[in-house]
C-alpha cells in the first residue's frame, strides 16, 4: 500500500486520499469507493459496508466543547449483536487533549474520552463509587461496525468486534469499559443536550436527530437537590408546627354553651332553640362540637347561629355515621360518633343556636358544646398536606422517569428478578 505522511492510496481503486491525522491515521475509508482499509502494509484487510448513512456532523468540521476545539475525524454506525439496536459515534481529535468520542442515540449525545484510572477496582459487578458518585451497571454488550467513514487512529472494526463493553451510569456521567483478551480501556463520559451540540458545532438544531425517550445518562432539571428539598420541607414543617403550638397556647378556648337534646323534647316542634349566650372580645373563632351515642346508625343536623342584636345568621350542617360489626373473625368499624364545625371571625354579641335535627332509626339524643376562640387544628393539617404535595410529586415524577430510563436495561433496579 503506497502513500506518504499526508495522503494514502486506496488499495482497491487507486484513489489518493488526503489524511488529516497524518502519521496517526491507521485505518480509513476511501473517499472514492468507500472501502474500509488499513493504512500501511501491516494488513491487507478490506471491508465493504452494505449500510450507508450520512453523518450530521461533517467529516473535518470543528466544534468547541469545554473550551477545547475538536475536529471530526471519523464517523461510525455500530450495531449491538443481541438486540440489534444501532447508534452513531464520531471520532474527535484535539492535538492537546487527544481523541474523544461523541456518541449519539435517539437524539441523545454523550462525549466520551479515555482515562488512565481503573475506577471499578475491586468493587462488585453491579455498582461502585468513583469521584464521589455511585455508578450502577446499565448494560453489557458486544457490537460490530455496520458503517464507517473518515479516518481512525486504530482499527475501529476489529476493536469493536473483539471487545465486550460494560457501561455504568451516574447521570449525567457514565463510565465505559472496553475489555478484550489482551486489553482494558476505561472511558468517562458526560451527557450533552442537542442544543449544546448544535451550538458547539455551529449547526442548526433542526439538522440533528430528534430526541426521543429518556437518555440513559440524561439528568433531570430541577431547582432542588433531593437533600435540599427534604431539608427545606422539614424546616417549613417545623415552623408550621411551632406556629400551631403558639396559636393553641394563645387561644382562650372558652366554653360558652353546653346542651343535651332528646327526640322526645321536640314534641310538635321541628327545631331546638338554645338559650342565649354571649360572645365577647371582638371577632374570634367559634367551634361547635357535636356528639351522638349512635351505633350502626346516623344523625343529621342543620344549624343556624343567630345574632340577636342585628339578626345576622350563620348556617352550617353536620352529619354523623358510625357502624361496626364482626366478619370473618375480624371486628370492624367505620365513621365517628362526633364532629366539629369551625366558624371563623364571628363578631361579639348575644347569640342563640337554632337546631333542625334528623334522627336515625335507633338514636334519640345528641349533645353540643360551643367554645369561643378555639384553635383550628385543620389549618396545621392543611399546611402539612400542602407541604407534602410538591415533594411527593417530585419523587413520584423522578421515580417514573428513572423507570423509563432503565426500561431497556437488563440490570434495572425497578424490576423483580
Amino acid at each position: 500500500m503506497n502513500g506518504n505522511r499526508y495522503q494514502i492510496i486506496c488499495p482497491k481503486c487507486g484513489s489518493v486520499n488526503p489524511v488529516r491525522g497524518k502519521a496517526m491515521t491507521l485505518a480509513l475509508t476511501c473517499n472514492a469507493c468507500s472501502i474500509y482499509f488499513h493504512a500501511g502494509s501491516w494488513d491487507e484487510k478490506l471491508i465493504e459496508f452494505n449500510h450507508k448513512e450520512e453523518s450530521v456532523l461533517p467529516i473535518g468540521s470543528r466544534g468547541k466543547i469545554e473550551n477545547f476545539t475538536y475536529q471530526v475525524m471519523g464517523f461510525v454506525v455500530k450495531e449491538e449483536l443481541k438486540y440489534r439496536y444501532r447508534w452513531r459515534e464520531y471520532l474527535l481529535f484535539n492535538p492537546y487533549r487527544g481523541y474523544a468520542f461523541l456518541s449519539e442515540s435517539d437524539g441523545h449525545w454523550n462525549l466520551v474520552w479515555p482515562i488512565e484510572d481503573d475506577p471499578k477496582s475491586n468493587a462488585s459487578d453491579s455498582n461502585f463509587n468513583y469521584e464521589g458518585l455511585e455508578f450502577k451497571i446499565f448494560q453489557r454488550y458486544s457490537a460490530h461496525v455496520v458503517y464507517a467513514k473518515g479516518e481512525f487512529f486504530f482499527d475501529v472494526s476489529d476493536i469493536t468486534e473483539s471487545t465486550i463493553n460494560y457501561e455504568y451510569i451516574a447521570p449525567p456521567f457514565l463510565l465505559a469499559l472496553e475489555k478484550s483478551d489482551d486489553s482494558i480501556l476505561w472511558c468517562k463520559g458526560e451527557y450533552f443536550s442537542p442544543n449544546e451540540i448544535a451550538e458547539a458545532f455551529s449547526i442548526p438544531k433542526s439538522k440533528l436527530p430528534a430526541r426521543s425517550g429518556i437518555g440513559y445518562t440524561q439528568s433531570f432539571p430541577t431547582p432542588f437537590r433531593e437533600g435540599a428539598l427534604i431539608s427545606l420541607s422539614v424546616f417549613i414543617f417545623l415552623i408550621a408546627f411551632a406556629l400551631q403550638v403558639f396559636i393553641n397556647n394563645a387561644a382562650e378556648d372558652k366554653q360558652v354553651y353546653h346542651g343535651e337534646f332528646r327526640r322526645s323534647d321536640l314534641k310538635d316542634q321541628k327545631m331546638f332553640v338554645t338559650p342565649a349566650f354571649d360572645l365577647n372580645d371582638g371577632k374570634k373563632s367559634l367551634e361547635v362540637y357535636l356528639e351522638a351515642p349512635i351505633v350502626n346508625d346516623w344523625f343529621f343536623g342543620e344549624f343556624t347561629l343567630v345574632n340577636e342584636t342585628d339578626g345576622t345568621e350563620y348556617n352550617f350542617t353536620k352529619e354523623l355515621e358510625y357502624y361496626q360489626g364482626y366478619e370473618d373473625g375480624t371486628s370492624w368499624n367505620e365513621g365517628s360518633t362526633h364532629a366539629e364545625a369551625f366558624l371563623s371571625q364571628i363578631p361579639e354579641g348575644r347569640y342563640h343556636l337554632n337546631i333542625y335535627p334528623d334522627f336515625g332509626a335507633a338514636n334519640d339524643q345528641f349533645a353540643i358544646i360551643i367554645s369561643r376562640d378555639a384553635p383550628m387544628q385543620s389549618n396545621f393539617y392543611i399546611t402539612a398536606l400542602a407541604l407534602l404535595i410538591y415533594p411527593i410529586f417530585f419523587f413520584a415524577r423522578k421515580r417514573y422517569r428513572e423507570q423509563r430510563r432503565w426500561r431497556d436495561s437488563e440490570y434495572s433496579p425497578y424490576e423483580t428478578k
